[in-house]
């Protein structure tokens, strides 16, 4: 019956307050309709009415993961594992208990750990009679209980060590653990304290019995029959009866064990008859023969024990007892045996919906991915034109000024479209688990100094001075992927252009332990500017959000910053915030990186390469019209020659008959797209660079155009700047 009682203490705890703490910490990451799951599931788990209880928590487990709440998968788990514990499935309980404990410790939530630690101890003392890892279990809940401090939590622990040792007849072991748990007992408010103390003088009745002292062991089991006979607490005064019968028969008083063993087999009899009890018997998920053949032989011992009494002229009513007791087990071993067929059936079904809800979410999130993924393809191009035929006329130097103010209008305008197609295609790539991190050996101090002079215009047209700071003895090479780090950096500086006004922004770098092969640094981005309120610090991390938009002064999609903290968890990093409205906003993150060895790393410096550029033949191979006109224009500008092509069959062909320094060759083109086409010039020229054209996510393409012989990949539209760049760097290479 010890199971019993361990649901009827922790649920007298739940509903008297006992764990108030944890929970008012709780509710605070769970939504209304699992905190309703929960108190449902644990009053149906208190009624002992166990399918419905299972019913109830597989709901949380599932809601949970849908809103990633570790903390409510944590009780979900925890609260399975108790009705399986209920029900004597030692195998499904313990696994449930170290799933709790998994997303407890993910959630860094004592109070949880501490539960489940304790939960697994009762699973291997009292389910599979393994002391040693028992008191294990135990042992480390109080560890936990100590260090958190979180004192509510340590009577548990403490009375099932207690009870354990007294159920293996160690009475030495189990008394120090009895005595610890009078003191905390005392500390519980009502409820919990009358249910408290009665266990633990039901335990020290035990204790006395087993050193022989009768007497303190019968004024203990009285107290305990006396303060729970008017509570009606029928568990209670079953096992005290029986204890008090075993005490009087080992001293050899055998009339006052005979009236102890009525009592105990009438309150056996109620408890029989008692409705939420017949539940518990029939939820038995895993009644085995094992268990039956144990029933069996208590009630062999207990008749025999019947039968010496019955010399003193009482035979007839224990053969009565005994006959009542074997049609019960043979009973409720038949009516255990459908029930597990029912129940198999039952959680068989719900782990096939469960199932079914993964793999329908799974194929919903690619069906998104590859839609997003080909819409912002096709927006790119036209966008190219947009942006790269604005660029050329801005080059232009007899351009009127009113007209130059509109190109740069609608230049930003294209910009800030482009910038919003890239931020969703990249959140639903982290979302889809597509995005991969690629190291590759980078300068810092030129990464951070070309990001920073990126933003001149923008701080230029708001009055904002850029401030870079780098401490000297940063290496000059590191091991990082350097696109997420700018996507980082260019999110962060981004936001606090958009903030600040008449005032300073700050990108520093700070050493924070530097080795032999290995640095760890902080990336710090700071503002003067107008700083986040309080109430809206959690929220900016959040998709979609801004802060400001109620004042109609927000810009940009509200992704920014979400992108950050996904892009920087890839990094085995996170985003830390600091900031108080009025007085600006600091942005921080650490990053341990791997030091390259900086010999024969040369920066290319393509402004001062001294390549003669002229009469470097470029073969432009692009379907688009308006994309072959701006290519040309920006080939032009940079001072290189171009022959154009219109798809990969004439491109080939082009090779097959002259001789070209440098290919550019896009990816999507009619009649012989760009992967064939370098496909079939690698086999006959192995030397021509090719550099790929995309409006795609470069991490989408790239790793299959350089597994067939491209040399480098670009983005669409392209900038003056960056396509200036890699032909240099390949030209040289």
């Amino acid at each position: 019956m010890r199971a019993l009682h361990i649901i009827l203490f922790l649920f007298s705890f739940l509903f008297s307050g006992f764990f108030i703490n944890g929970q008012e910490q709780l509710t605070k990451h769970a939504t209304d309709s699992i905190e309703e799951l929960v108190q449902k599931s644990r009053k149906l788990l208190a009624d002992f009415n166990i399918k419905e209880s299972l019913d109830h928590t597989t709901k949380v487990i599932k809601y949970a993961h849908e809103i990633n709440s570790n903390v409510d998968i944590s009780r979900g788990h925890y609260f399975m594992a108790c009705n399986y514990e209920v029900i004597q499935d030692f195998s499904n309980s313990e696994f449930h208990y170290n799933e709790a404990l998994k997303y407890a410790e993910l959630a860094k939530d004592s109070l949880w750990i501490i539960r489940s630690l304790n939960g697994l101890g009762n699973v291997y003392s009292e389910g599979y009679k393994n002391l040693e890892k028992g008191t294990f279990y135990y042992n480390k809940s109080l560890e936990i209980v100590e260090k958190s401090n979180i004192k509510t939590e340590k009577l548990g622990p403490i009375l099932n060590l207690g009870w354990t040792y007294i159920d293996e007849e160690k009475y030495d072991l189990a008394y120090p653990y009895l005595l610890e748990a009078q003191k905390l007992a005392q500390e519980l408010e009502e409820i919990g304290r009358i249910v408290a103390i009665n266990d633990i003088k039901y335990l020290l009745g035990r204790y006395y019995a087993g050193k022989n002292e009768i007497e303190k062991a019968n004024q203990l089991f009285n107290e305990v029959i006396k303060a729970v006979e008017s509570l009606e607490i029928i568990s209670v005064l079953t096992d005290t009866y029986k204890a008090k019968s075993e005490a009087f028969q080992k001293v050899g008083n055998t009339d006052s064990a005979f009236y102890s063993i009525k009592k105990y087999l009438f309150y056996r009899d109620k408890l029989l008859d008692e409705e939420k009890i017949k539940q518990v018997e029939i939820a038995k998920a895993n009644f085995s023969l094992d268990d039956f053949q144990r029933q069996l032989d208590a009630t062999k011992k207990e008749k025999e024990y019947l039968a010496k009494i019955a010399r003193s002229n009482m035979v007839i009513n224990i053969i009565s007892i005994s006959l009542v007791l074997l049609l019960a087990g043979i009973f409720f071993f038949y009516r255990g045996y459908q029930s597990k067929k029912k129940l198999s059936a039952v959680l068989k079904e719900k782990n096939e919906e469960l199932q079914e809800a993964k793999t329908e979410a799974e194929k919903l999130t690619n069906i998104k991915s590859q839609f997003i993924s080909t819409v912002s393809h096709e927006l790119r191009t036209p966008l190219y034109g947009v942006v790269g035929i604005t660029t050329l006329l801005l080059e232009e130097q007899d351009i009127q000024e009113k007209h130059k103010k509109l190109l740069n209008s609608l230049k930003f305008s294209g910009d800030y479209l482009l910038d919003l197609i890239n931020k969703v295609l990249k959140i639903s790539k982290i979302e889809s688990n597509t995005e991969k991190l690629t190291k590759t050996p980078t300068n810092l101090i030129e990464l951070s100094r070309n990001l920073l002079h990126s933003f001149e215009y923008q701080a230029k047209s708001k009055s904002n001075e850029l401030i870079l700071d780098i401490q000297k003895e940063l290496p000059g090479v590191l091991s990082v992927d350097s696109l997420k780090l700018s996507e980082v950096l260019i999110n962060l500086i981004g936001n606090s252009t958009k903030f600040t006004e008449n005032g300073k922004i700050w990108l520093r770098i700070k050493i924070l332990s530097l080795e032999k092969d290995e640095i760890t640094i902080r990336y710090e981005v700071e503002d003067n500017g107008v700083g986040i309120p309080e109430d809206k610090k959690e929220f900016v991390f959040e998709k979609f959000s801004q802060v400001g938009r109620e004042f109609n002064k927000s810009e940009g999609t509200g992704l920014g910053l979400s992108i950050v903290k996904n892009l920087l968890e890839m990094m085995d990093s996170e985003i830390h915030l600091d900031s108080k409205e009025g007085r600006g906003t600091k942005f921080h993150f650490d990053l341990t990186l791997e030091i390259i060895d900086e010999k024969g790393e040369n920066e290319l410096n393509p402004e001062n390469s001294g390549i003669n550029q002229k009469f470097r033949r470029i073969l432009v191979a692009e379907d688009n019209k308006i994309n072959q006109i701006v290519t040309k224009n920006l080939l032009d500008l940079i001072g290189y020659e171009c022959t154009i092509v219109e798809n990969g069959f004439n491109a080939l062909q082009m090779v097959q008959k002259e001789d070209f320094d440098l290919i550019l060759m896009d990816l999507n083109m009619p009649y012989l797209n760009g992967v064939e086409a370098t496909k079939r010039i690698r086999e006959f020229d192995q030397t021509t660079p090719i550099i790929a054209l995309t409006a795609s996510e470069l991490s989408e393409v790239k790793e299959e155009c350089m597994s067939i012989g491209m040399n480098d990949i670009i983005n669409k539209p392209l900038d003056k700047n960056d396509l200036r760049n890699i032909i240099s760097k390949n030209l040289l290479g």
